[in-house]
């Protein structure tokens, strides 16, 4: 796949909101019939259920969409901040352009969070290149 193609296959963080949003007004559950649903739904020509209360949009959601809600509400929040963290990260030597954004994406904390972005490279940061990253991280930390 050509990068091209690959870049107009990605959603923006916005749009990936976007769609959350749009998925919050659609039911959580597939409905599969009265045989499955436990007695919930009436059947067409009985009477109709009694209202149920209003529950709040965000509490409706599952573990799936509330994380990648999260995840994309803090990561807009902070992408004024993440620009100049990058092009500082993207300084210091063994720090590629893909490192330096999976960074900003996860924003560690510690070294032990910090590591696993190195993982598949053929070297190890020294532990003062590993404070460096993180001290960097800290002053772009709201």
């Amino acid at each position: 796949m050509s990068a091209e193609k690959e870049n107009e296959e990605l959603l923006t963080h916005i749009e990936v909101k976007k769609v959350l949003e749009e998925s919050m007004e659609k039911p959580s559950v597939i409905y599969t019939g009265p045989e499955e649903d436990g007695g919930r739904r009436q059947r067409e020509g009985e009477a109709e259920l009694q209202e149920e209360p209003e529950e709040d949009p965000l509490q409706v959601l599952s573990f799936e969409k509330r994380a990648t809600m999260d995840h994309v509400s803090n990561f807009l929040r902070i992408q004024d901040n993440a620009k100049s963290m990058i092009a500082e990260l993207i300084k210091i030597e063994r720090v590629s352009d893909v490192h330096a954004f999976k960074i900003a994406e996860i924003m560690p904390r510690d070294e032990t969070e910090l590591r696993p972005v190195f993982a598949k490279d053929r070297f190890t940061l020294t532990p003062e290149e590993l404070k460096q990253i993180l001290d960097i991280i800290d002053s772009h930390r709201d």
